[in-house]
């Protein structure tokens, strides 16, 4: 059956699972624990729901999924950046840097927080949506400047920094070098109450889709040893500082 085969199971993918508990739970696969490629009494998945438990039917399979996710995903692309949407190229691009590209560069992030830049960066946009009211970071989208258009680049390019531990390598780097790192650990702890991830192919590009909630308390960054509170203003990621930051925290969440 094909619940027992690793091979056909994915991230992404609706299936129903039996719980420890003796129970059906229905929902999207979030993690493949199972590392056998057979296993008769289903291959062992968490859900994004949280349930854990050994696969007993697919629901939806992978190309099915993909459609229904490639039709959302162009509909946001169409629309562009805006106050609920951000693309970005590339999650791991400071990341092999030597000295004298860091010290040549333009990049201010990349002069200040050196190879980890492109996380700290990735870390703001994050942070900024739980901020605001939730929203969608693309990654494997790049902005074309002169004509003011998006290309679907994929993530191809970060994929090589994580050897061979593709998706579920790059998705854990997201979520324990950018997530555990960076933000405080409610945000960690509680990682599905506030964010998921999907991997979307488009014509032959795999993108990472990063879907955020809005969070119902201030979520501050914590980098260098330094408070970082972000917003999403219009388009744009925005610091917020000093009375400013006052004035928008009690505005948005009272005494929380």
């Amino acid at each position: 059956m094909d619940n027992q085969y690793l091979k056909n199971i994915k991230t992404g993918m609706k299936v129903v699972i039996l719980t420890s508990q003796n129970k059906n739970s229905t929902g999207f696969v979030e993690e493949i624990a199972t590392r056998n490629p057979f296993n008769e009494e289903g291959i062992m998945v968490r859900l994004k729901s949280g349930d854990v438990g050994r696969v007993k039917k697919i629901i939806l399979s992978e190309p099915e999924q993909n459609e229904k996710a490639m039709i959302e995903i162009k509909k946001i692309l169409e629309k562009g950046e805006n106050f609920y949407t951000e693309f970005k190229a590339e999650a791991l691009w400071s990341t092999t840097y030597n000295p004298v590209q860091m010290k040549e560069s333009k990049s201010l992030e990349l002069r200040e927080y050196g190879q980890k830049a492109s996380k700290v960066i990735i870390a703001k946009s994050i942070a900024a949506f739980l901020n605001s009211e939730g929203g969608n970071l693309i990654i494997g989208v790049k902005e074309k400047k002169d004509e003011g258009k998006f290309e679907i680049v994929g993530i191809a390019e970060d994929l090589k920094k994580v050897r061979d531990s593709g998706i579920d390598g790059f998705k854990r780097i997201i979520i324990d070098e950018i997530i555990r790192t960076f933000f405080p650990p409610k945000i960690f702890n509680h990682l599905n109450d506030y964010i998921s991830f999907e991997f979307v192919i488009i014509d032959g590009k795999t993108i990472c889709w990063i879907k955020i909630k809005k969070s119902d308390s201030r979520v501050f960054l914590k980098i260098n040893d330094k408070e970082i509170f972000m917003i999403r203003v219009d388009s744009e990621n925005r610091t917020l500082e000093g009375e400013k930051l006052v004035d928008y925290c009690v505005r948005k969440w009272g005494g929380r």
